[in-house]
């Protein structure tokens, strides 16, 4: 009997270890690195441009000091660090590269930002022959301790905001900005939900697992598969029709379709269970509001 509960102990200390260990790896694995970003400056509207007519991907303008050049980075809520594309920043004299480190500084609207810190990634093309010069992506550290509206509404970006809106007063609610990732509280189909708010998965309203897609696609629906690709990953994506509606605090907003995705990495799945989420949104879902996201007082608000 002692020897039972030797090993029943011993099994209880290595379960107990294992957890421990678990949690402080991939805390630690999905810790972005530390904001070198220095944003001056309120922007003023900034506008979007979209990649397609499809809307499939997020794009903002910027300029470097006096080129009256305009580039575009894609706005990714997913990426918690703005990054440059090494092909096609390779002739732009104003950023100072060293291996795949960048120092410069640029404008969005009347936004300064700048940091010798901006990371280069071996992506994107030679710019020469391209009209819509697209140079990297922004990422959530020009969000983090900042106040920022993106309307859809509209179609323009606010970064870097002084104050509160007047009219949002009371009306927010609390979201977490976990690892730099946006995870906004939802109720969908009576259940509690967190999900990943990722303006990089544009051209959908939410992306979710298989189990919850069967549950709540129209059983009679027709199912779009496509092909795409996520920086290295080649995703296979199921979407359906659904009638189902997910509120954010008092803001309801009704689905049309509802999408799984093969071909992630295991990162990124760990990631989501990690994390405790159901999913994400793209920007799909919120094509005729306003999200305002306050990352100093973790505060939010869709109308």
């Amino acid at each position: 009997m002692k020897l039972f509960k030797d090993i029943l102990l011993a099994l209880s200390i290595v379960v107990l270890l294992s957890v421990v260990f678990g949690y402080f790896y991939f805390d630690k694995k999905f810790s972005p690195e530390k904001n070198y970003l220095v944003v001056n400056n309120e922007s003023g509207k900034v506008l979007m441009k979209w990649e397609t007519k499809e809307k499939e991907a997020l794009l903002l303008p910027i300029h470097f000091g006096s080129d009256t050049i305009t580039y575009y980075l894609q706005f990714d809520t997913g990426s918690p660090s703005t990054i440059f594309y090494k092909k096609s920043i390779s002739k732009i004299g104003q950023i100072s590269v060293n291996k795949n480190i960048a120092k410069t500084s640029f404008k969005i609207g009347n936004c300064e930002v700048k940091s010798n810190q901006f990371k280069i990634i071996d992506f994107g093309k030679n710019l020469e022959k391209d009209n819509l010069k697209i140079i990297g992506t922004i990422g959530t550290d020009i969000i983090e301790s900042r106040k920022t509206i993106i309307n859809f509404k509209e179609n323009y970006v606010v970064f870097n905001l002084n104050s509160e809106p007047e009219n949002l007063k009371g009306k927010t609610f609390d979201f977490k900005f976990k690892k730099r990732k946006i995870i906004i509280p939802a109720e969908l189909d009576s259940k509690e939900e967190k999900f990943l708010y990722d303006s990089g998965a544009s051209g959908f309203e939410l992306l979710t697992n298989k189990e919850i897609w069967t549950k709540l696609k129209l059983k009679n629906s027709k199912i779009n598969t496509e092909k795409g690709k996520s920086w290295d990953n080649i995703l296979t994506t199921y979407t359906a029709k659904t009638n189902k509606k997910i509120e954010f605090n008092n803001t309801k907003i009704m689905l049309h379709e509802i999408t799984y995705v093969e071909g992630y990495s295991k990162t990124q799945y760990y990631l989501m269970e990690f994390s405790g989420m159901s999913g994400m949104l793209g920007n799909k879902i919120f094509e005729k509001k306003q999200l305002y996201i306050d990352a100093e007082n973790m505060k939010m608000n869709i109308e």
